[in-house]
């Protein structure tokens, strides 16, 4: 059998995908809800692939039975993903009965196919997979449509989530750099391209039969598989390292600090939150939450993070940002010669230059360096 280009690379990121996926076997990984996700969501992910992978070398012909089998459990990644998205924002979360919705879209397509075509004599199986334009679709375009339709809206629904979720934590840390999932943004926004490309492709493959529809599909399926695990590679698997989720106290905190119906600020606590700020300075210290603050103030934390969105109209991060600021700019003033900016910005509670820098120009137009020859 003849393997072209973009077969081995189907074929290795298949491999990379079940050596994940072995990885995430492992006792001390399967401990993690989010990794026992991720294994669902990878080898999901795999059996996508070799369903194109059948298709592109003709397998599917020698075994009836296996084709479309990779598109129905392909079909699950898009509810492990929302589920995964979630595992990873909160510690407390947990599988519960009514997440069993996530797989809909398995079961009924799974029904259609197996009336459609499982159950069909062998001969009847073989004309409809040389009939059929797209792997792992029947001949409607109808339901190819809803199936990308379904797939699509998961993976918006996902994004909207971790986007939501970017918000939140600036409610409660004041350091949010690796907080913010934004790899898995990136991610799903990228799988969201391929899977509207998909939907195009369907469409038009219904309108313009092309020779080369199948190399066309091998090779965008073997490029897209490669670019998902190795970056999944990347960054998933240090994903509990740098930010483990949100504890159950700060999943409340953001739920009451999303609410839009909050009474109004309490000015007395206002006033004592600004004297402890200049005469304390907790903002110096680099991974302050608000939680932290709260307990310094001897208060709840919904009050405080109530107080700074009703009273400053800002959330904790840019609330803690301000000062931070300032302080730097008096350093920046004040600073000797031989004083780095690295140095500044460290001694002003920053710990990531990139928010620095954005954060300085932000608040006063200039970058650091500038406004040091300014000054």
């Amino acid at each position: 059998m003849y393997l072209s280009l973009a077969d081995i690379l189907l074929l290795t990121s298949i491999l990379q995908s079940l050596v994940l996926a072995g990885f995430l076997l492992m006792p001390d990984n399967m401990r993690l809800l989010s990794n026992r996700l991720l294994l669902a969501t990878v080898l999901a992910f795999a059996a996508g692939l070799a369903e194109v992978f059948l298709y592109s070398t003709g397998l599917a012909q020698r075994f009836l039975n296996l084709a479309y089998l990779g598109t129905l459990i392909g079909l699950l990644q898009a509810g492990l993903l929302f589920l995964y998205a979630k595992a990873l924002m909160y510690q407390d979360f947990r599988l519960v009965k009514g997440h069993w919705i996530h797989t809909l879209l398995f079961w009924v397509v799974g029904a259609i196919f197996l009336v459609e075509y499982y159950l069909q004599p062998d001969d009847l199986k073989r004309q409809i997979l040389m009939e059929r334009d797209h792997p792992g679709v029947l001949t409607s375009p109808l339901m190819a449509s809803a199936i990308h339709l379904v797939f699509l809206g998961y993976l918006i629904a996902t994004i909207r989530e971790i986007q939501a979720f970017g918000m939140g934590v600036r409610q409660i840390f004041s350091n949010i750099e690796n907080k913010q999932l934004a790899w898995l943004r990136i991610l799903l926004l990228g799988y969201s391209v391929v899977w509207s490309v998909s939907l195009v492709y369907c469409l038009s493959a219904h309108v313009f039969k092309s020779s080369a529809s199948v190399q066309w599909v091998s090779t965008i399926g073997g490029v897209t598989g490669f670019l998902f695990i190795n970056y999944l590679l990347i960054h998933a698997l240090r994903q509990p390292i740098v930010f483990s989720g949100l504890s159950a106290e700060e999943s409340r905190l953001l739920a009451i600090s999303m609410e839009t119906t909050n009474p109004p600020a309490n000015t007395a606590l206002l006033g004592r939150l600004k004297r402890h700020m200049q005469q304390t300075r907790p903002y110096l210290d680099a991974n302050l939450t608000v939680n932290q603050l709260a307990r310094q103030l001897n208060v709840p934390a919904r009050e405080i993070s109530r107080t700074i969105n009703q009273g400053l109209g800002k959330n904790f991060f840019e609330f803690i940002s301000d000062y931070r600021i300032a302080e730097a700019c008096r350093q920046l003033q004040a600073a000797e010669a031989g004083t780095t900016i690295l140095q500044v910005m460290y001694d002003s509670g920053f710990n990531s230059k990139s928010v620095f820098n954005t954060a300085f120009k932000k608040a006063t137009g200039m970058t650091p360096s500038a406004y040091r020859t300014r000054s």
